[in-house]
């Protein structure tokens, strides 16, 4: 059974706040993906294992103390999710993240090609985010798809740490044919792990 992409719904809202909380220090609260969903410009996705599958089997102790955590998550089969907006001619992405549990699958790499191929389809010249210094995971996911320091926010997050402001030239014939690459490169990994990925049906990669 492959796993599906879809758009995130207001149901979804208490899944995915609790995988948030799970993820980050500070975490967003339910009200504000509420809003996020609302918002003009504003396109938010969440991706769902296949039915009948589990957490990977080496993270299954871990990852029973954590679904006793919070009781959202527990059965849902939501495992990331990703959001984005549009503004001044490029695409911003607020919020990504994967729920413990499925983490190292490349699930989160999936999740930021979607955002971008989704970015460049709506005619996005660059994508910006922000990340916290010290993460060195997202750091090195991002450095992966082109995107490079530009800023330093300082306290930005509500523990004080500071923000690094990275950003991507997008809209361009060379990195297009670099998120082929690394498309290409996903769809193998993915293919030799005998998982399929569909968007509404239709295969994803």
């Amino acid at each position: 059974m492959p796993y599906t992409l879809r758009g995130m719904e207001p149901g979804d809202v208490p899944v995915v706040a609790d995988i948030d909380r799970l993820a980050f220090p500070t975490p967003w609260p339910a009200a504000a993906f509420q809003r996020e969903l609302k918002r003009a410009h504003a396109y938010y996705y969440v991706l769902l294992r296949p039915r009948g599958e589990n957490a990977p089997d080496a993270d299954h102790g871990w990852a029973d103390r954590l679904r006793n955590l919070f009781s959202a998550t527990r059965g849902s089969r939501i495992i990331g999710y990703v959001g984005f907006r549009l503004e001044r001619g490029g695409g911003h992405i607020t919020t990504i993240a994967v729920r413990p549990d499925w983490q190292g699958q490349g699930v989160g790499d999936l999740l930021l090609v979607v955002a971008l191929e989704k970015m460049l389809a709506r005619g996005a010249e660059f994508a910006t985010l922000e990340m916290r210094p010290s993460n060195d995971v997202a750091y090195a996911l991002y450095k992966k798809h082109g995107f490079e320091v530009k800023q330093r926010r300082h306290r930005y997050y509500q523990d004080g740490e500071d923000a690094w402001v990275m950003a991507a030239r997008i809209n361009n014939e060379a990195y297009r044919q670099q998120l082929a690459r690394q498309h290409e490169a996903l769809k193998e990994r993915l293919r030799q792990e005998e998982i399929e990925v569909r968007q509404n049906g239709e295969p994803l990669l």
